[in-house]
């Protein structure tokens, strides 16, 4: 008669290995024990270990189950007289079929025998690697585990993405027991670290490996998330965002909201072609860049606007995984900008990032150079830096940069001011409701026209053809290039997505983009310069009936103690010295020979003192460099 495999629920089971009719005298002389161990199968042993629970209650058998341990115990120190090295896993529903040598690994836990008699236990429950994934971008491999917290075989395995540094130290592994797999310190931690490195070792052709990333973006392979073949390794603290980036909903009811804003306002024509550009920095070779939406009155749709380029890529939701608010850590946001790499970071409310003095705590300079700082590590190495290409999409009541910010800052913003009576979106709730439910479909599209073969040339063409357009204005290169990847982009997206034949032209960016002298910040800072004399006028006056006297005004010069204008800069953010380098070089101070003071005796005395030379009252104001002898 043929044989039949003993599976849960197989028919054969049943008539096999029925259970005796057991009496007290037969659990006390552990004929019961005998006979449930013996059994083939696990499910069958779980079961029926169960019924003779309730039987031996029934005939008055105490301690059952510490019985039944104990004889379990004994069973496997008397069972193998020699160490295994050719053990297989046997785990329920395995991933694998591994080699693990010495060990015993099936669904009663992972144990072998040690020298000189007994057992050394690494875990109690099923737990094995089955996937190595080697970074792109660093060649750290890290490793997946699967585990199963349950003496069921009916229960789904766990899976968890860890460095093999974390399994290679007991000290270390101990961090597992935080997900649930049941390590404790001592020697079954370094037991779970010993079976974890045989299965490794002793698998490394059987357990595949895949290339990884930490990140979303482009790398070697493609663009990530959507290339197939590379799998996400990154930390828990990311996965919330990489879940968030996807697709829900359909495209056409994404394009209805998106045609319809599109038709009526032009900021959120240029904050969706800034989401799309996002992905055209690196490969055009361009600088990070920020667009800025700000507004002293509320309901302008800003934060709603912000959530129509969001949901290009993903859940769009305010305050959500992918679109957060300012209220973050400087270093927090270095790393979801690393992590994020070539797609739009998202941040709203400025005001969270404003000290109790009002001022700015955002370093728009830092996100802009791409990369973050380089840190070293306890081992006296360096840690990783992370590295970014994208644009950061940002609102506020005010705008990002001030006027004593350098000009590296200014020049890497285009603001965009939202006025009142000209609400960016117009029924703003029932905008938000719809991209909610719909989103990620227009950037997955985006990225699959982009990767078409030919298609990256003529973008460069494109790219090339707007940035001579837009540097035709009195505006600088870095302003330039911002403007000619978001027509760039917003020209692709027109052409392939919206088919409105609304792509944005050179003078429509023209008017948000700064003008060179708004950049420079010597230009600022003499105009800064200039109206802080007049603000304080008080203080150059022979007399001065409060505080200290700071200099004196003769024939439109104002003659500033030396430091006193180092403070007045230095408050302001302005480098005393760089300032008079540039003011000196355009004629707008009068110094000695060399250096950039002169001597003048104010109440008696010779003082160092900065010779200031003010504008002329013509009533329009205006560059001063064309009013000024240079």
């Amino acid at each position: 008669m043929e044989e039949k495999a003993l599976q849960p629920g197989n028919t054969v089971l049943a008539a096999q290995d029925k259970r005796p009719d057991f009496s007290l005298t037969d659990f006390k002389e552990g004929l019961v024990f005998e006979w449930l161990t013996g059994l083939k199968s696990g499910y069958r042993q779980a079961m029926e270990e169960q019924a003779l629970a309730d039987l031996a209650k029934e005939l008055g058998f105490k301690g059952f189950a510490r019985c039944l341990r104990e004889y379990r115990k004994e069973l496997r120190a008397v069972s193998l007289s020699v160490v295994r090295d050719d053990g297989i896993s046997e785990f329920f529903d395995q991933a694998l079929e591994l080699n693990v040598g010495e060990w015993t690994a099936d669904e009663s836990g992972i144990w072998r025998y040690v020298q000189g008699g007994g057992i050394t236990y690494a875990c109690p429950h099923p737990i094995m690697p089955v996937e190595k994934l080697v970074s792109i971008d660093t060649g750290m491999v890290k490793v997946k585990l699967w585990y199963r917290r349950s003496y069921s075989d009916r229960r789904p395995w766990s899976e968890i993405v860890v460095p093999m540094s974390r399994i290679s130290k007991a000290s270390d592994i101990v961090a597992l027991s935080d997900c649930g797999i049941s390590v404790t310190s001592g020697e079954r931690a370094q037991a779970l670290v010993d079976f974890l490195r045989d299965a490794i070792d002793k698998n490394q052709d059987i357990i595949p490996e895949v290339k990884a990333v930490s990140r979303m973006g482009w790398n070697e392979e493609g663009f990530s998330p959507y290339v197939g073949g590379v799998a996400f390794d990154s930390a828990d603290s990311f996965r919330p965002i990489y879940k968030a980036i996807g697709q829900a909903g359909s495209l056409d009811n994404w394009l209805t909201e998106a045609l319809d804003a599109r038709s009526y306002s032009l900021t959120a024509r240029i904050v969706l072609a800034a989401s799309f550009a996002s992905v055209l920095v690196e490969p055009l070779g361009c600088l990070p860049f920020f667009v800025h939406l700000w507004s002293m009155d509320s309901g302008t749709g800003k934060t709603v606007a912000q959530m129509l380029g969001a949901s290009v890529w993903a859940n769009p939701t305010a305050g959500g995984a992918y679109f957060q608010t300012f209220k973050s850590t400087s270093v927090g946001v270095e790393l979801m900008a690393g992590f994020l790499h070539s797609l739009p970071l998202f941040l709203d409310e400025l005001q969270l990032a404003k000290d109790r003095h009002g001022r700015v705590n955002f370093n728009v300079y830092e996100l802009a150079a791409g990369s973050g700082k380089l840190r070293g590590n306890k081992s006296l190495g360096l840690d990783y830096t992370p590295k970014w290409a994208n644009c950061f999409i940002t609102s506020g009541e005010t705008p990002l940069v001030g006027e004593t910010d350098g000009a590296g800052a200014v020049n890497r913003v285009v603001d965009i001011e939202c006025r009142y009576g000209e609400a960016v979106i117009r029924d703003g709730h029932r905008t938000a409701n719809v991209l909610k439910l719909n989103y990620g479909h227009a950037g997955k599209l985006f990225i699959a026209r982009l990767c078409e073969e030919g298609e990256m040339d003529r973008v460069r063409e494109l790219y090339e053809e707007n940035y001579a357009a837009c540097i035709q204005s009195d505006t600088t290169e870095k302003q330039a290039m911002a403007a000619a990847l978001i027509i760039t982009a917003d020209q692709l997206a027109t052409e392939w997505i919206f088919h409105d034949d609304r792509a944005l032209v050179a003078p429509e960016l023209g008017e948000f983009l700064k003008e060179k002298s708004e950049v420079s910040t010597s230009e600022r800072g003499y105009e800064y310069m200039c109206g802080w004399v007049a603000a304080h006028v008080n203080q150059f006056k022979e007399s001065v009936e409060r505080g200290e006297r700071y200099g004196i005004i003769e024939h439109d010069i104002a003659i500033i103690n030396r430091t006193i204008w180092n403070k007045a800069c230095e408050e302001a953010g302005l480098s005393p010295k760089a300032l008079l380098g540039h003011l000196k070089s355009k004629g707008l101070i009068d110094t000695r020979s060399k250096g950039y003071t002169k001597t003048k005796r104010i109440d008696g005395m010779a003082v160092d003192c900065v010779w200031l030379r003010l504008p002329p009252d013509d009533g329009e104001g205006g560059n001063y460099d064309d009013e000024l002898p240079l």
